[in-house]
């Protein structure tokens, strides 16, 4: 148990607190602004206010906790120990900078309720990032920030027990087109090999051709090795399917397709399945809910996951739509053109409207790269991708956490463009499914 002291108790306080603590270190915490209930605890404690308590752990709080509104911040650097945060704190705060705030900052992407310039896509550019620009993108900070308050708190007090970093695991595949070729009305065939015969591409006819014909495996079809691959683990894995109408960037099969139904439902009987919510769900508010009836009379199961397609995320507003249909949990927060943390935390956190000044019952659960960031945007070659992950992976074994990663069923079909990426997919398993059980066998540790 720790007791930590406020002068005034907000929700953005209780939030961070309990999240670092609760959540991260897996610490009860209590908050009180009674003083003399502080003072006659026998707890661990924290001084996180501007009075001159007789408590060795004092932290001058930074005024982003006691706020209600969204306001521009000060976000210089503050060096310490080789490495650079944020919101600076006081000569006798047991940390040069508030960890609870600049946590908080990060956590409720504060940075992107600010933001009133987006790419191509309406999507925040991660190269406005504060971690971006301070070469702190690849670090989940947030719960390097907690271990490191655990520390001070353990040197104080000898009692103070917390839980090790506790590494986990979650593979997830967006399924945008299910087939290259199998599958597509004879209108959107024959569009794609007039296309190609005007383009030159006499090899994509002709495989097009033997794979309608029977005579060839669909490339995108990789859902046999997947399912082999991860055979034994199958709670590891969580798909996402695109169920729309057909749009400019929304290309799967019909979801009347009754081959595409039977894909699903065979998915469906042995993995997660979230909804992948389409380009154009993001301006149709009723198309949403369409598309998640739709994943439901497929499955018979009702729908609580959702990633967002192309990732397109609006802040608040998406999640809001989110949790007004039904969804509890949501993958959608990463880049498209980075690797790394958005968010700080390789731990999931509950959504905080920044609006409404309150938390919400959507789950958010940060990935750390996709695909197509690594080859199409980072220019990595597999073997290069293969470094970065493992890299990645580390951190969250230091500092806990659970390990996202994005693929898509054709990233993994070995052929073409993607040709050496199953190695990728292969050895970034294999090392975290190691992390995860060599994770499970630790025990509370004691400083």
């Amino acid at each position: 148990m720790l007791v930590v002291f406020t002068q005034e108790i907000t929700n953005r306080l209780q939030y961070i607190f309990r999240f670092l603590f609760e959540d991260v270190l897996r610490v009860p915490v209590m908050i009180t602004d009674n003083l003399h209930e502080f003072k006659r605890s026998s707890f661990p404690k924290i001084n996180y206010s501007l009075l001159p308590l007789d408590c060795p752990l004092k932290m001058h709080p930074h005024p982003i906790l006691f706020q209600h509104h969204i306001n521009f911040q000060s976000l210089e650097a503050v060096p310490f120990e080789d490495d650079v945060y944020f919101f600076e704190s006081s000569a006798d705060s047991f940390l040069p900078f508030d960890p609870f705030a600049a946590s908080f900052y990060l956590i409720s992407r504060y940075e992107e309720y600010l933001m009133r310039e987006f790419d191509e896509h309406k999507r925040y550019p991660s190269h406005h990032s504060i971690l971006y620009r301070n070469n702190l993108l690849h670090k989940p900070v947030v719960n390097q920030w907690a271990y490191i308050v655990a520390e001070k708190i353990s040197k104080i007090y000898a009692d103070f027990e917390y839980q090790p970093p506790r590494f986990d695991f979650r593979s997830t595949i967006d399924i945008d087109n299910a087939w290259a070729y199998k599958n597509k009305s004879w209108l959107r065939t024959a569009g794609a090999l007039a296309k190609g015969f005007l383009n030159g591409n006499r090899q994509r006819n002709e495989e097009r051709l033997q794979v309608i014909r029977g005579e060839k495996k669909d490339p995108y079809d990789t859902y046999d090795y997947i399912r082999q691959l991860y055979g034994g683990r199958k709670e590891l894995l969580h798909f996402f399917i695109l169920l729309s109408k057909a749009s400019k960037y929304d290309r799967n099969v019909s979801p009347e397709n009754e081959q595409l139904k039977q894909l699903v439902r065979r998915l469906s009987e042995d993995f997660e399945l979230g909804i992948h919510p389409s380009y154009r769900s993001t301006k149709n508010k009723r198309e949403l809910r369409r598309e998640i009836k739709t994943l439901e009379a497929i499955t018979q199961r009702k729908v609580r996951s959702s990633r967002q397609h192309f990732l397109r995320l609006k802040l608040p507003a998406t999640y809001r739509r989110l949790i007004k249909a039904g969804i509890h949990d949501d993958y959608t927060l990463g880049y498209a053109n980075q690797v790394g943390f958005r968010a700080g935390t390789s731990s999931a956190f509950w959504f905080y409207d920044l609006n409404k000044d309150a938390p919400t019952r959507l789950r958010i659960h940060p990935f750390q790269f996709m695909d197509v960031a690594f080859k199409n945007h980072l220019k990595c070659s597999p073997d290069e991708a293969k470094e970065i992950i493992g890299e990645m992976m580390l951190e969250i074994r230091n500092y806990g956490g659970t390990f996202i990663s994005l693929w898509h069923n054709e990233s993994l079909s070995d052929q073409g463009e993607w040709a050496g990426w199953r190695t990728v997919f292969e050895q970034m398993t294999e090392q975290a499914i190691k992390y995860k059980d060599e994770s499970a066998a630790n025990k509370l540790h004691k400083i």
